[in-house]
């Protein structure tokens, strides 16, 4: 056996993660690969350990650092061939030497202008999901060379003995009698602080599913916004109603939750098109908490937060929830008339996903190695 490639994969944040366990997976199976993990030093303690204990039980080595100057002198002085990254707003160049192949595979697809934004020029490959973000990119002046790979998050649930719903659907006790949606809000804007403790009492003919986003659980305020308002709502919601259930942090990646629910909620979040791939009903709420300035000037929404463009195009394949009140009617009549969305969902599902056929990660380790050689 030749010489083995050294690869880290970077999951600054912990939900980074999610979108590089899939070829994690292969490449502790390819014997041409040495694998490490890391994660910043410069988030929260109780995130950082978590990250820790996760990535300490994957395959390969994790660089433990006291401090984010010890982390980027351990891995520079590895002298990596590959970096893989889950976003590129931190000095890379800083991490890596100039061999180093450095790639990005983004950990989400959602709906705010950061997906074009964020783009280190120290990138030298970014895995894309679908020839739609591929158009995306390039309109957006991205000059990385872009692969076509898929979404590797999603590769597991297209290989069918990688599936156990049931196991999934113990672990939270859910009623089999009910439908299970799932509530999934992004940390800004939020749609959660205007529904309150109401989201338990619109929902009590299901199960209810909630998974924040796990900034909302880690930090305290963003963006103007108190995440620990937010987080205690949750604490409570889950402790009054019998049918909610608050996803712990420990589970990090959503992937599996998508297998059990019938429905999504949500408001600004990638989750809206990582549902469409399993051709679900999806509701958008519309109606956010914003801070003062977005309110009065709601263009800085648009220019900060989201893309005005996209967020309109998901009107044509998601249910809208205009106003808190509107929840339980809208839900309903979405599981009543989800074939009126489905050409739609099955078109943008087009346009999103590459070949949902449990094998992104394996371009992704072609491209790799096509670079390598």
């Amino acid at each position: 056996m030749g010489k083995k490639y050294s690869i880290l994969f970077d999951s600054f944040h912990l939900y980074h993660l999610p979108q590089f366990e899939p070829l994690i997976d292969l490449l502790a199976d390819d014997e041409r690969f040495r694998i490490y993990h890391s994660a910043s030093r410069e988030i929260k303690h109780d995130e950082y350990e978590l990250c820790k204990s996760v990535l300490t039980k994957k395959p390969g080595e994790f660089i433990f650092a006291v401090s984010e100057a010890e982390r980027k002198e351990k891995i520079r002085k590895l002298n990596l061939d590959v970096f893989v990254c889950g976003w590129s707003r931190y000095d890379i160049d800083q991490y890596v030497s100039e061999k180093t192949l450095v790639c990005m595979a983004y950990h989400g697809i959602g709906i705010k202008p950061s997906y074009w934004r964020d783009n280190h020029e120290r990138l030298d490959i970014r895995f894309v999901e679908g020839p739609f973000r591929m158009t995306q990119l390039r309109q957006n002046g991205i000059k990385t060379e872009l692969a076509l790979t898929g979404f590797m998050k999603l590769d597991n649930f297209f290989k069918k003995s990688k599936n156990n719903t049931d196991l999934i659907k113990k672990e939270f006790n859910l009623d089999e009698t009910k439908k299970t949606i799932m509530f999934a809000p992004t940390f800004y804007p939020s749609s959660f602080q205007l529904l309150g403790k109401k989201l338990g009492e619109y929902t009590k003919d299901y199960n209810l599913i909630i998974k924040p986003h796990l900034w909302t659980m880690y930090k305290n305020n963003f963006g103007g916004i108190s995440h620990e308002k937010q987080r205690l709502l949750f604490y409570e919601l889950s402790d009054e109603f019998d049918h909610v259930h608050l996803v712990p942090t420990e589970i990090y990646n959503i992937s599996p939750l998508y297998s059990i629910s019938d429905m999504l909620i949500t408001d600004a979040s990638s989750t809206i098109y990582e549902m469409t791939a399993f051709e679900k009903p999806v509701l958008v709420n519309r109606f956010y908490k914003l801070r003062l300035s977005h309110r009065l000037f709601k263009n800085r929404l648009y220019r900060a937060r989201l893309n005005k463009e996209m967020e309109k195009d998901i009107s044509d394949f998601c249910f809208e929830v205009k106003v808190p009140k509107d929840l339980p009617r809208v839900i309903e009549f979405a599981f009543n008339n989800l074939q009126s969305k489905l050409p739609a969902i099955k078109t943008y599902k087009e346009k999103m996903f590459y070949k949902l056929d449990g094998r992104a990660s394996e371009r992704a380790r072609d491209k790799i190695m096509e670079r390598l050689q």
